[in-house]
């Protein structure tokens, strides 16, 4: 009677289990990265860094380049990208802040909130209409939209805009309630809106497959220009929700409002996962990438580091941020073969 090896696994099915959570690492890896950060910052400051105050406004000063990193994600993800998501929520706010205050100062708050969402959608139908509907360069199109947001701007107003903007319109980034800023609950109304967009509707299916593969995508009946033209419609209204909380936590709107937040946004994105190549990223992981900047941001200023220095090194987190998205690529392609 032959003996039965009870002991004996099966190694095909235990390699895929094993590449399937390295896989997940991989594809989560910022979460990782953003509680070691945490801890080391937290060791080299003490508790200090670890006080409630502080933590809340590591999360409240993110939440605004939150909506950036989404903007400048999603449009990665379509295999595309947007130079002009800062200085669209630069803009935006100090145009609105504008018609509030000065131009139309008989404007319900409300109806300020839908006017910021309206220019910003604008913006982002100018850049979808040239790059998707005429097929132009996305980095040239959308960095002249930049200079043009950029100077735009300083003609709206030179000095800041302060008086006049009402006081919800100003709540809705810089108060709180229960002790919790009002801007995380929109931040998590929005994450919750664009995961169910891209994971559960067709519109987001076609997104990666665009940024995957365009040609395939046009093969299998999507519209590459419809898709990649509304990307950059909700890049610009993603823009503008950044400029509306940036007035609020701000308490003005300012003409330097935003500037720089163009490559912190980027950085953010693509250490968040969201693929230079396309195809590829989450939500979820894209908003780590801006608590992890957030975290460093606040871990660098309070170890002494001068407002250069810090941004010194994010110019160096820009250029890590494409190596590990490179590296990353390398590794999921592999386990994802293996499997």
């Amino acid at each position: 009677m032959s003996e039965v090896n009870v002991d004996r696994e099966d190694p095909p099915a235990e390699r895929g289990t094993v590449d399937d959570i390295k896989l997940f690492l991989v594809d989560n890896f910022i979460w990782v990265l953003l509680f070691g950060s945490t801890l080391v910052f937290g060791a080299i400051n003490g508790s200090a860094f670890f006080n409630v105050s502080n933590l809340r406004f590591v999360v409240f000063s993110t939440v605004t380049l939150s909506f950036l990193v989404v903007a400048e994600g999603l449009c990665l993800i379509s295999g595309n990208f947007d130079l002009s998501v800062g200085q669209t929520a630069g803009f935006t706010g100090m145009l609105n802040a504008l018609l509030l205050a000065e131009l139309a100062p008989w404007m319900p708050w409300y109806l300020g909130v839908l006017t910021i969402l309206i220019v910003g959608a604008v913006i982002g139908a100018f850049n979808g209409f040239f790059v998707a509907g005429l097929g132009l360069n996305p980095f040239l199109i959308t960095l002249g939209t930049y200079l043009v947001l950029q100077y735009g701007t300083l003609e709206v107003s030179l000095d800041p805009i302060r008086d006049g903007i009402p006081a919800p319109y100003l709540a809705i980034g810089g108060e709180s309630v229960a002790g919790v800023p009002i801007a995380i609950f929109v931040l998590i109304a929005g994450a919750g809106l664009f995961y169910v967009i891209l994971r559960r509707t067709k519109f987001g299916s076609n997104v990666y497959s665009v940024g995957g593969d365009p040609d395939a995508s046009k093969r299998a009946g999507i519209s590459v220009t419809n898709t990649v033209f509304w990307v950059f419609v909700l890049s610009g209204v993603l823009s503008a929700v950044s400029g509306l909380l940036y007035t609020g936590f701000l308490g003005s709107a300012t003409p330097g409002m935003a500037d720089g937040s163009l490559f912190l946004a980027f950085a953010g994105a693509v250490i968040g996962g969201a693929s230079l190549s396309g195809g590829r990223g989450s939500i979820l992981n894209m908003i780590g990438g801006a608590l992890l900047i957030g975290v460093f941001d606040a871990g660098l200023l309070m170890t002494g580091a001068s407002g250069n220095q810090v941004n010194i090194f994010f110019g160096f987190l820009v250029i890590a941020a494409v190596i590990v998205n490179r590296a990353r690529e390398a590794v999921s392609d592999r386990l994802t073969m293996s499997g």
